[in-house]
């Protein structure tokens, strides 16, 4: 038996593609499962039921979708490197929509009638969650993407893992079971359906009537993580939330512990400068009130003190006003007296005279040898009576 190297046997198998004729310049169709363009080259893979081809094409420059069925006329080519066989297609041709697709398409119209994706029905995430129930392959690495997040943005939250198939016939059930699994479950906060990329074919649990009418009766918050960023599926439309990828569903649940703490001093620091200002602004209110009583009490003591100060100039000038016409009033009084004063008569030459008891007389008392004193404005004389004549 003879023994072939790789590289031999590689060489035999290209040899007997390249010269096969009726693998030259023929037309296959099928179905697409995938289709992507990266710089005019064309990556996609073409099915039927039960068979896969992968193709590609050079100068690619139209789109195709997913469930597309295509005509591609090309070669059949033998790449030993890579030890991979390749429809190396030069054309493509629209035929029609894959079953697969045109399902797809029956259904969702259906449950879209029916209300299945109203915005209504659909259950807002919470804020801040404690613990996540994920359905996935425990095995892949969709949980492994899931968990890196979760871990990095809090580190504190609760993962429940429920192991299901995530394609091939248990796919439906397995999701079902997981779902209502962690719907009864109370310690989960959120439900998070996931599973990477893949063929529409791939896909197809997910589009399936059964789940998306136990989804939608969920009574938990459901997301659904599945396939990539541009696949769709009927659960993405009856969840909750559709997440582009599974590491986006688990960004879209669990909060950053660490900005939420940067948050929290962030607010505390601006509650303390509200509250260093409002005391602030109520200490300088205060002292604005107490100069302001200060100001209206110094003002109003300033008025009375005038006002006293009226009423005392006023009582100093009608007490000087009095006193004045009381000395007025003395002064003519005193000019009286003074005009009456016997003094003033006995300076204009007049006197009085006094008998020996000291008892003013007059002429009609007077009797001669009386002795007499007679007394003037300078002097008081001692007389007799020698004489007396009547004038």
């Amino acid at each position: 038996m003879k023994i072939f190297t790789v590289r031999e046997l590689n060489k035999i198998i290209k040899d007997l593609i390249d010269n096969e004729i009726v693998l030259e310049d023929i037309t296959v169709s099928g179905e697409l499962s995938s289709f992507s363009i990266t710089r005019n080259i064309a990556y996609f893979t073409l099915k039927d039921s039960d068979n896969l081809l992968n193709c590609v094409m050079f100068g690619a420059k139209t789109e195709f979708s997913v469930g597309d069925m295509v005509q591609i006329s090309g070669n059949v080519k033998y790449y030993p490197k890579g030890g991979r066989l390749t429809f190396n297609a030069y054309k493509i041709e629209l035929s029609g929509q894959g079953e697969l697709y045109k399902q797809f398409i029956e259904l969702k119209e259906k449950l879209q009638k029916e209300g299945l994706f109203d915005e209504k029905n659909k259950i807002p995430i919470p804020r801040f969650i404690s613990s996540i129930g994920v359905v996935t392959s425990a095995t892949g690495a969709v949980l492994q993407d899931i968990k890196n997040v979760t871990r990095r943005r809090n580190p504190n939250l609760d993962i429940y893992v429920y192991d299901a198939s995530v394609q091939g016939k248990f796919a439906v059930s397995d999701v079902i079971e997981g779902i209502t699994y962690f719907d009864n479950l109370s310690d989960v906060d959120v439900i998070i359906v996931a599973r990477g990329g893949g063929s529409l074919e791939d896909l197809m649990p997910f589009n399936n009537e059964e789940l998306a009418r136990v989804a939608f009766i969920c009574n938990k918050p459901l997301i659904s993580a599945v396939g990539h960023e541009t696949d769709f599926s009927i659960l993405d439309f009856v969840a909750d939330l559709r997440a582009p990828t599974p590491s986006a569903a688990a960004e879209l649940v669990t909060y950053d512990s660490l900005e939420l703490s940067r948050q929290i001093e962030h607010m505390q620091y601006n509650i303390e400068t509200k509250f260093i200002n409002i005391v602030g602004d109520i200490a300088s209110n205060i002292d604005y009130y107490i100069n302001d009583i200060d100001r209206n009490i110094n003002s109003m003591i300033n008025d009375e003190l005038l006002h006293v100060n009226d009423i005392l100039n006023r009582m100093d000038t009608s007490i000087s006003n009095k006193v004045d016409k009381t000395r007025y009033r003395v002064d003519i009084v005193l000019n009286t007296l003074d005009k009456l004063n016997p003094a003033r008569l006995l300076k204009s030459g007049y006197s009085y005279v006094e008998n020996e008891n000291g008892e003013t007389v007059n002429y009609k008392n007077i009797n001669i040898n009386d002795k007499i004193s007679v007394t003037t404005a300078d002097v008081k004389l001692q007389a007799l009576v020698v004489n007396k004549e009547k004038k």
